[in-house]
């Protein structure tokens, strides 16, 4: 009877301290960045909504969900810190993505000194050829760049949730933060 009663409760402590290890600040970020590492489908979706808000053709927005997916995949992180205050948290994390803000720069530059191989047929600049020349080069980047960025949580019913993500903390994860 002893025994029944000890690993009773040997069971419930273990699944009690299961579930709270699961709800800590660190957990919920990396739960986050694991969606983006496996090209989760709210990641895909969210990616999907905003490449469709840049009114690009078919081929042109899968030239670059191919680009950001890449960049999702490949994507490692290291948890630096976590910070709570109350039902507010920060973790702070380490990443590191392809550079692809340096890459623009590098293709800006060359486009704009080699205007004349982006001319159509009727010889003015074409900026559809140049936007195929940006998707391309950006396929081959493997140059990273690493970026500390700091997630926010709130905790709301004793669960912790990452905040709504700031176009900076975007800008570092897609690897286009101005640095």
């Amino acid at each position: 009877m002893k025994k029944r009663y000890l690993l009773g409760l040997l069971l419930l402590i273990f699944f009690t301290a299961g579930c709270s290890l699961g709800n800590t600040p660190t957990s919920k970020v990396e739960e986050l960045l694991k969606r983006y590492n496996s090209n989760a489908d709210v990641v895909k979706t969210e990616l999907g909504d905003y490449l469709s808000s840049l009114n690009l053709d078919e081929e042109n927005q899968s030239g670059y969900e191919a680009v950001y997916l890449r960049q999702y995949s490949d994507l490692t992180y290291e948890i630096k810190d976590e910070k709570i205050d109350g039902d507010e948290a920060t973790v702070t994390v380490q990443v590191k993505v392809y550079d692809y803000y340096k890459a623009e720069q590098d293709i800006n530059d060359y486009v704009s000194a080699h205007q004349n191989e982006f001319y159509g047929d009727d010889n003015v600049y074409s900026s559809e050829k140049a936007l195929k020349y940006r998707i391309e080069e950006l396929k081959k980047v493997s140059n990273k760049a690493e970026y500390t960025v700091d997630f926010t949580l709130t905790k709301v019913n004793d669960v912790w949730t990452v905040d709504t993500m700031t176009n900076e903390q975007l800008e570092k994860i897609h690897g286009t933060y101005a640095y």
